[in-house]
């Protein structure tokens, strides 16, 4: 599969949000204090995971090697709540950020989805941005049912 120049590159800044995501999530599982979030973080980091690699192959099926330098990481070791509280973070502070990147992540995708010319590429974008959408609901669903986002 050949990729124009503005599929290479709304590719690329896709992946680089993936990986941002990642780290995010990866980070914020070690940061949080409540076990269920850990595992949800957790959860969402390998479905960010698949994004990533799912792009990573688009750009690989044309030819293309990503020198991306948000590709390799430590992650995090270990119980890193303590750090959150002295830092100030809170439970509902990290999973607001991370629903706030989620929508920004979602609404690049309309873009990449929009701007493709193949078909096919159209198609593996609406997918991912259909899975983000869902990560952005399982954000929403864990802060509204601690009381955290208020419908009213």
């Amino acid at each position: 599969m050949a990729l124009t120049n503005k599929e290479r590159t709304l590719i690329e800044d896709n992946l680089n949000a993936e990986y941002l995501c990642i780290r995010k999530y990866q980070q914020y599982a070690a940061m949080a204090q409540d076990s269920k979030l850990k595992q949800v973080f957790t959860d969402l980091s390998n479905k960010e995971q698949k994004h990533a690699d799912t792009l990573s192959g688009m750009l690989s099926g044309s030819g293309i090697s990503s020198q991306n330098m948000f590709g390799t990481y430590n992650s995090p070791q270990g119980d890193f709540s303590s750090v959150s509280q002295n830092l100030g973070f809170t439970d509902a502070q990290l999973l607001n950020d991370m629903l706030s990147t989620e929508k920004h992540v979602s609404s690049s995708y309309n873009n990449a989805v929009l701007e493709s010319a193949d078909t096919n590429i159209r198609k593996q974008l609406q997918h991912i941005q259909k899975e983000e959408q869902e990560h952005a609901e399982t954000l929403f669903k864990e802060m509204q049912s601690r009381g955290w986002y208020k419908m009213s």
